[in-house]
């Protein structure tokens, strides 16, 4: 009855505790040079979204829509986007009352490569 009592506490310190926040899905954004969407199909509303980047261990938010609900839907969900080289970017965002998050380095040359699986 111990070893059960055990293995059920350790499966609770490895699993966290049910019933809280879940992590944003991975869902990629469209990037097209330095013009982001956040989703194509007029039927998508963007609630959300805050864009992060560092480098040297240093995060700065790049641009954000802050607290507020923007419910707007394509084409307001783009805009354009100075990508600096040689940092990590990671978008954060609400799309449909869903979170996700789009996570990319762009190289020392400027190419972007896609961080996570989808």
């Amino acid at each position: 009855m111990k070893n059960i009592f055990v293995i059920f506490i350790l499966c609770i310190l490895i699993t966290g505790c049910p019933g809280g926040n879940r992590a944003p899905k991975n869902r990629f954004t469209f990037i097209n040079g330095n013009h982001l969407c956040f989703s194509i199909d007029k039927n998508d509303v963007l609630n959300f979204y805050t864009i992060y980047s560092s480098k040297d261990h240093k995060i700065t938010i790049v641009t954000g829509s802050g607290y507020n609900n923007l419910d707007i839907s394509y084409p307001d969900t783009c805009l354009n986007i100075k990508w600096k080289n040689g940092r990590t970017y990671v978008i954060h965002y609400g799309l449909n009352n869903k979170k996700y998050v789009h996570q990319f380095d762009v190289d020392n040359n400027g190419k972007q490569i896609n961080l996570g699986e989808l």
